[in-house]
């Protein structure tokens, strides 16, 4: 019995913790916009076109622009 309340303890101190990891702190760092970066992104496929590579962007580079 003592051991099943430990693992209850330790399980709700789990999500607990998990909890305040995942709040929203990104709103106190300023305002930035994060896209593509497409100019990067096409110099790479248009090195690629001669050389007859067809480039698959899986995770596209991206930029970050503040504001």
């Amino acid at each position: 019995m003592n051991t099943a309340r430990k693992c209850l303890f330790l399980a709700s101190a789990t999500l607990l913790l998990g909890a305040c990891a995942s709040t929203d702190s990104a709103g106190l760092a300023g305002k930035a916009t994060i896209t593509n970066d497409n100019d990067y992104m096409a110099a790479v496929e248009q090195a690629a076109k001669p050389a007859g590579v067809r480039v698959v962007w899986v995770n596209p580079p991206k930029e970050r622009k503040d504001d």
